[in-house]
């Protein structure tokens, strides 16, 4: 336990300790070395005239389990935060959202002035129109030149016949099969002019596509529900690619992101369950677990990240601060009753009773509290009697009466 926080809460007794009694208590310190020195070192006053306490409560120390625990600070972050950035140049004509506004998915965040690329989206449409109607004119040659092709190989046919019977002369058959040669090699332009048109429309196509793309970039929608959390710009701006306009996050989930020392690599895995306190909330403790926990150790603070994913609820926000709390073993540890521990000359302390049954005064170190219980770090052993619920008379080396 922290000692300050222990002070804070205090403990509950009769009331607050009185200044006198610290002061009695160094008093009779200087009154017994006084003794001592006036006697030469004789024995001190004797026990029958120790002053006596009767009805003193005692309690054992403990040495008890208990699961030993770590923490690290992190910073709450939106599981989705989303940078939202012009994708095309021009000039912002609307922004119909403000910090803070919550939207929903494809909710309209800005836009941009799309004069220039409607217009080249109408120069590509109009090129596609033109190819197509040339892909027209190339069909009706294609099927002229199939058919001159077609006359020209039965043409052919016969002349051969005919020269091979004699019945022609060689030069009327050259003449036939030259205007078979023409007849192919037209029909051969057709195609290739017809494969030419297919590439000039698909490129116009293509050419549209991309004006239409470009033209759906000048309206920016929202990637996801959530809340604007960041604007950058105002209408009347000049956008460019990749120049921010909003930050989005999503408030469904949150998680805390924290650089944890490399000794915990190991306890620290995905699926491990945590504890997360808020510093906004300190008195609630909200379930986690972790979610990622980056392997790569920083070298120069000698730390890894840790992402604990924390329930949907309304508490966490982005930037908020808190703590990560996680096991890390099994330690022995000694406590007390709360109510045993007293305030002597500004420092924690209690009393405990030895065989003899006279009260000693020792001053220790409290750590954290276990419901009725206090941790104790130094001071005592276990198995120590100490007074519970101290009277005001008790001192330093009284007699008591144990309470049975």
């Amino acid at each position: 336990m922290n000692t300050g926080r222990f002070r804070d809460e205090g403990v509950r007794r009769t009331g607050p300790v009185p200044r006198t009694r610290g002061a009695g208590i160094l008093l009779l310190g200087i009154l017994l070395m006084a003794g001592w020195a006036g006697c030469g070192g004789k024995k001190q006053e004797s026990a029958t005239e120790r002053p006596r306490v009767s009805g003193i409560e005692v309690a054992i120390a403990e040495s008890s389990q208990r699961e030993r625990t770590a923490e690290v600070t992190g910073t709450v972050r939106s599981a989705k935060i989303a940078v939202v950035a012009a994708r095309v140049m021009g000039r912002i004509t609307s922004i119909p959202v403000e910090e803070g506004s919550r939207v929903e998915a494809g909710a309209m965040l800005a836009t941009i002035d799309d004069a220039a690329i409607r217009a080249q989206l109408a120069t590509a449409e109009s090129a596609v129109a033109e190819a197509e109607a040339g892909q027209e004119e190339v069909e009706g040659a294609i099927v002229q030149a199939e058919s001159g092709k077609f006359l020209a190989e039965k043409t052919f046919e016969r002349f051969r016949n005919l020269h091979e019977e004699k019945v022609i002369t060689a030069q009327e058959f050259d003449e036939v099969q030259a205007k078979r040669t023409v007849a192919e090699q037209d029909y051969k332009r057709a195609l290739d002019r017809k494969a030419q048109v297919a590439a000039r429309i698909s490129q116009a196509k293509a050419q549209a596509d991309v004006a239409r793309t470009m033209l759906s970039y000048t309206r920016i929608t929202a990637p996801f529900a959530g809340v604007v959390t960041e604007k950058s710009v105002d209408p009347g701006s000049m956008a460019s690619p990749g120049m921010p306009i909003l930050v989005l996050e999503e408030t469904r989930r949150y998680r805390m992101e924290a650089s944890v020392p490399e000794s915990f690599l190991g306890r620290l895995r995905v699926g491990s369950r945590v504890t997360v306190v808020l510093d906004a909330d300190p008195g609630n403790e909200i379930a986690g677990t972790v979610s990622e926990a980056v392997p790569r150790v920083d070298p120069m603070s000698r730390t890894f990240v840790a992402k604990v994913d924390l329930p949907g609820t309304r508490g966490p926000r982005t930037g908020m601060s808190g703590r990560i709390r996680f096991a890390t073993g099994v330690e022995t540890v000694v406590t007390v009753p709360r109510t045993a521990i007293t305030r002597a000359v500004g420092y924690e302390g209690l009393f405990t009773v030895g065989e003899d049954n006279v009260a000693r005064l020792s001053m220790v170190k409290p750590g954290e509290l276990f419901g009725d219980r206090v941790e104790i770090l130094s001071g005592i052993d276990p198995g120590t009697r100490v007074v519970v619920s101290p009277p005001e008379e008790l001192v330093d080396g009284a007699r008591v009466e144990v309470r049975r």
